[in-house]
């Protein structure tokens, strides 16, 4: 840590406009597109997973899809409850006090454990949840099966997201990107192996390949581990200590703050979810051809989130690391920053899209009519990268600065109350078929950004001073 960040103290000296706009971007763009890629590394995985499945047979993708769909929400929302660590950890760093991020660390890693058991032991009933969900078909008993092998890898992809965290929040992320080049190496192997048999393995279909992602993720959480309890002067950085639980001396009190920003980021996740899930459910109803052309538009949009993803989680240590050093005008900067950056960086993407919507659909299927209809969706879908990147960052940076309840009802005013009503409306009678329910998303995504970026200005007192 250099001698400026060990610095806690009133504003920086009086800096022009751009060359302090330089400054936050080039902080934020270092920090962020790591992040980026260690996220998209996660998607890979599972695309992967799937794209060698498809050249195993179509029954073992729709066994792996089902058990995906009680896995990756469970998933999502536990790496949500664990998240709040990053503020914690980032305005400890900005003080710098790194016991403090020590022991933000420990402390994660006990409530990252107890929620993914949790959560793991959610996913250890998929075959229930399936049939209770109305999705009791031949394939069902065979996806729980394929639900229980992925459930231990829960609690390590949690662990891993938690070590990954504290890393970030320190201004360190090319660990936890390089442990994902290689557990996506790793996996594209193992499946190879595990899948079709080859070397002597046994054929396990889509059990091999659940078998081979939860290998690799426990693999991945013991290596981040092991680089953060290894690094130099581990009790100076406070990592190596006694291990604070829920039932010692200030334990539970201690975590407090981190699991109420946990709990607002896994609940906004979950709201989001849910949302996701309706939009998913009405294009089902549809028809075959409109869910599957809006089925591409939605990975598209899933795809490109995970660069809104980097500049929330980079926006989000900038903004704790300021508040840390007690420059709340500096905090307010890199917010609207990091809310800036994403809305170019995503407008520029958005008109790709748009321009190119017709060799994005030949992209996912060599059916001409389903690639034109996709097409069509893209062409309004496109438009959910600005809004939907906004409003991630902007829910980062808000919780940064410690507030999490207004993220909460923001998420669910815009997710569920607001986008599963407009989306039932333009699917039922707006005569836009599957384009209404992009439209719908839109307009949801840009609700949750003006109600998180009110609060932001209302915390940080606009910036000003």
């Amino acid at each position: 840590m250099t001698e400026t960040d060990r610095v806690r103290g009133p504003a920086l000296p009086a800096e022009r406009f751009g060359p302090r706009l330089a400054r936050h971007l080039g902080e934020l763009l270092r920090l962020a597109w790591p992040v980026m890629l260690s996220r998209a590394g996660i998607l890979v995985m599972a695309f992967t997973d799937i794209a060698m499945l498809g050249r195993y047979s179509p029954e073992a993708v729709g066994v792996a899809s089902l058990a995906l769909a009680i896995f990756v929400p469970v998933l999502v929302m536990s790496i949500g409850l664990g998240s709040g660590v990053i503020a914690e950890t980032a305005q400890a760093y900005g003080r710098g006090d790194w016991q403090a991020c020590g022991r933000a660390w420990r402390r994660a890693m006990v409530w990252g454990g107890v929620v993914s058991i949790f959560g793991a032991w959610i996913v250890w009933q998929a075959a229930w949840l399936l049939v209770v969900i109305g999705q009791d078909g031949p394939l069902t008993d065979e996806a729980g099966i394929v639900a229980r092998v992925l459930a231990p890898g829960l609690v390590a992809q949690v662990i891993f997201a938690v070590c990954a965290f504290y890393l970030e929040a320190t201004r360190r992320p090319m660990a936890a990107l390089w442990t994902m080049l290689f557990a996506n190496i790793a996996n594209a192997a193992l499946n190879w192996l595990l899948i079709f048999g080859n070397a002597g393995m046994p054929e396990l279909g889509a059990a091999g390949a659940a078998l081979a992602s939860t290998l690799v993720r426990i693999g991945a959480a013991l290596a981040l581990a092991a680089f953060i309890l290894r690094q130099s002067e581990p009790r100076a950085a406070g990592v190596i200590g006694p291990w604070e639980t829920f039932w010692g001396p200030g334990g539970w009190r201690s975590g407090a703050m981190m699991r109420k920003l946990g709990l607002s980021a896994g609940l906004s996740n979950g709201c989001e979810t849910v949302g996701f899930t309706a939009m998913n459910l009405l294009a089902a109803g549809m028809g075959t051809l409109p869910l599957a052309a809006y089925s591409i538009s939605h990975n598209l949009v899933s795809t490109v989130f995970m660069i809104g993803l980097g500049l929330a989680i980079a926006t989000g240590v900038r903004v704790g690391i300021e508040t840390g050093k007690g420059r709340p005008a500096e905090a307010a900067f890199a917010g609207w920053t990091g809310l800036g950056t994403a809305v170019v960086i995503m407008s520029a993407l958005a008109v790709l899209a748009i321009l190119w919507r017709i060799e994005i659909g030949a992209l996912y299927t060599n059916d001409p009519e389903l690639a034109l209809r996709a097409a069509a969706v893209i062409a309004v879908a496109a438009f959910i990268f600005i809004p939907d990147a906004a409003q991630v960052v902007m829910g980062q940076a808000v919780r940064a600065l410690g507030d999490a309840w207004i993220a909460i009802l923001a998420y669910f005013s815009a997710f569920f109350v607001l986008m599963v009503p407009l989306g039932w409306w333009f699917a039922t009678w707006s005569g836009w078929d599957e384009r209404g329910l992009a439209v719908a998303i839109i307009l949801s995504c840009i609700a949750a950004t003006g109600m998180l970026a009110w609060r932001f200005a209302t915390l940080t007192g606009r910036g000003k001073g």
